[in-house]
């Protein structure tokens, strides 16, 4: 009798030892938790890995990018500068080239005007014709000076070789010259000599004592 109790309840520790076995087996609740950490650790450190990739990915776009905008921003101010200094060259070209044209057109126009001063002075100051040729010289004259001729007052002055053309000396050269008397008018545009006044020069003192 005591014998067949025995196993019996032997037989009852296998069957329950194997219940629990099966069950262990069959529930998702008994997975060892060090397996799954270890399952997650390669997949966060690719992620993280990547995330790094990405970031310095983009810190090189945005470099490559600044460095192209600073590169664009030298180039447009470099041809503006170019631009500015192509259109100073380009006005400063033009006007030389107006001043050049008027200056030989208003130097063509110099024996025109001593031809004029020749009428006048030789002709009687009553004549109607020659107040007629007056008023048309003065005309000529008034628009060629608001142009920028300028006659050069000689007569009384000192001699300036820059300005004058001695043609005639009257006493010793050594001392200060003065003009005397003015043979043909001067004139100055736009503050370059055009022609110069040819005179007639003598000493200043000489001038004072036969004053």
């Amino acid at each position: 009798m005591n014998n067949n109790f025995k196993v019996d309840n032997s037989e009852h520790e296998n069957t329950e030892t194997q219940l629990s076995e099966e069950d262990n087996r069959s529930s998702p609740d008994s997975v060892d938790v060090s397996e799954v950490e270890d399952s997650e650790k390669p997949e966060d450190v690719e992620c993280a890995e990547g995330e790094s990739e990405s970031e310095q990915v983009d810190l090189k776009q945005v470099q490559q990018l600044i460095a192209e905008r600073e590169k664009l921003v030298n180039q447009i101010l470099r041809l503006k500068a170019d631009f500015d200094n192509y259109r100073r060259r380009n006005n400063n070209l033009i006007s030389d080239i107006r001043a050049t044209a008027n200056q030989n057109l208003v130097e063509e126009l110099l024996p025109v005007i001593d031809n004029f001063e020749r009428a006048i002075n030789s002709a009687s100051a009553d004549s109607s014709y020659i107040i007629g040729v007056k008023m048309i010289f003065d005309q000529l004259m008034d628009c060629l000076t608001k142009h920028g001729l300028e006659v050069i007052d000689a007569v009384g002055k000192p001699f300036d070789p820059n300005l004058h053309e001695a043609v005639s000396l009257q006493g010793d050269s050594a001392d200060d010259l003065i003009v005397t008397a003015e043979l043909q008018k001067g004139y100055i545009f736009k503050d370059k000599l055009l022609r110069a006044s040819m005179v007639q020069v003598a000493p200043e003192k000489q001038q004072e004592e036969e004053e």
